[in-house]
């Protein structure tokens, strides 16, 4: 081999590191570009305060300068502490579906118009019952974001509920000024003075059944239902005596 053909050997070689270099830097800036285009949107399980066997609500709010379309959630919970109830959107244009497993509850949130979030906005709400006291965590993923332009959008920020639930009932001004102190305190979300949800708007769960006789309406339709029952079995021995008088009757008289 003469000095030419190392020569030439040298630039094919070089030639061709150059091109595959081009390449992937190529690659590499077209990903960059996109990663970079796509907007992020962030979501916020809101918190709240809550007694011992009561049913709460907690929102999903979502903070974008685009729309969105549509976005799959998975949520993770301490079992000890919380039942999933239920989950429902916050406008007529929007529809939900969701499905609870062993140990998460999966929510697929669809609204085909596109749903304006610039302002932080709760999309959807989920209903737990508090079975325990103390303090525990709602957390969840996000998947399957798009826009109401039907373009991906990332998913930024997910902050996770802090649920905390008391042995007894707190007073409404109590409650409110928690409320005020970590709408004082809480993060830098737009929608940070609804951190906290008051323990009065929680209802009594009529689901659990943990305290089936609560008030006197109940108490007076189970005695009406004692009453009726017992009627009944009266009108039905007295209907047997009555037969078996007839046919001694019947068999004295054939004698």
């Amino acid at each position: 081999m003469n000095i030419r053909d190392t020569k030439f050997g040298f630039r094919h070689n070089f030639i061709k590191i150059l091109l595959s270099a081009l390449i992937i830097i190529n690659l590499i800036s077209v990903a960059e570009i996109y990663a970079f285009s796509a907007e992020k949107v962030s979501f916020r399980l809101q918190g709240c305060t809550t007694d011992n066997n009561r049913l709460f609500t907690v929102d999903m709010l979502a903070d974008c300068s685009s729309t969105i379309s549509a976005a799959s959630f998975e949520f993770t919970y301490d079992k000890d502490m919380f039942e999933f109830r239920d989950a429902k959107v916050t406008d007529d244009e929007s529809k939900i579906a969701f499905n609870e497993l062993d140990n998460k509850v999966k929510v697929v949130y669809l609204n085909t118009n596109g749903k304006n979030i610039n302002d932080g906005i709760s999309i959807f709400t989920l209903t737990f019952k508090s079975v325990k006291e103390g303090t525990g965590y709602i957390d969840f993923s996000v998947s399957d974001c798009v826009s109401g332009d039907i373009k991906p959008l990332d998913a930024g920020n997910c902050t996770s509920a802090k649920i905390t639930v008391n042995s007894k009932s707190i007073s409404k001004s109590e409650s409110g000024s928690k409320s005020d102190n970590n709408s004082k305190t809480g993060g830098s979300g737009k929608s940070s003075k609804k951190e906290e949800t008051k323990a009065s708007d929680a209802t009594i769960d009529e689901i659990g059944m943990l305290n089936p006789i609560n008030n006197a309406d109940t108490r007076m339709m189970i005695i009406g239902i004692a009453f009726g029952a017992s009627a009944i079995i009266i009108a039905m021995l007295a209907y047997n005596i009555f037969n078996k008088i007839k046919a001694k009757k019947k068999n004295n008289s054939s004698e």
